[in-house]
This record gives structure tokens, C-alpha cells and sequence, in this order.
């Protein structure tokens, strides 16, 4: 892909043991000022310390312009979040 584009696979599950691995890559790619490409459709288990990450960096990467692509979330995934009570903050690609 891109070489502007950070791909990341979340894999099947993502829970606070992959938090912060996973905080380092979204930190890189705002030093880099890289899009982000969150390959969503194989989550069969997200926690809520996960949910919170790309919560927030969604949000923070809109404030800075930055482009965060959510490909194919999965079923598991979106139910999660809507049993957080909080709006989807990803845009199904």
C-alpha cells in the first residue's frame, strides 16, 4: 500500500495486553503525519482499554489532520462499542 498509509491489522483480539504495542505504532504514525488504516474485520474480542485507545485516536487525529481509514468492521467489534453507549466513531469503508 502507500507508503503515506499505516496499515494496521488488529488481528482477532485486541485487549489491554496489546494496548500498548499498539499505542506505539499510533504514535509513530503522528510523528510521521501518516494516514492510518485500521483493518478491523477479523476482531472477535475488543475490551473496553482498546476501545478507549482508538476512541481517542480518532479523535486526535482528526484534530490533526490526519485520515483514519476503519475497514470492514466486524459484527463483534460494533457490538462492542454500542454496548459502551458511545456513538460510532468509526466510518465503515
Amino acid at each position: 500500500m502507500d507508503d503515506m498509509i499505516s496499515d494496521i491489522n488488529l488481528g482477532e483480539s485486541l485487549s489491554i495486553a496489546q494496548v500498548s504495542d499498539l499505542h506505539k505504532q499510533l504514535l509513530s504514525s503522528f510523528e510521521q503525519e501518516r494516514a492510518v488504516n485500521f483493518d478491523l474485520s477479523r476482531i472477535e474480542r475488543v475490551d473496553t482499554a482498546a476501545i478507549q485507545l482508538l476512541y481517542c485516536f480518532q479523535r486526535d487525529a482528526c484534530a490533526q489532520g490526519i485520515v483514519v481509514i476503519w475497514s470492514n468492521p466486524s459484527k463483534d467489534f460494533c457490538e462492542a462499542v454500542d454496548i459502551l453507549g458511545i456513538p460510532a466513531f468509526y466510518q465503515e469503508t
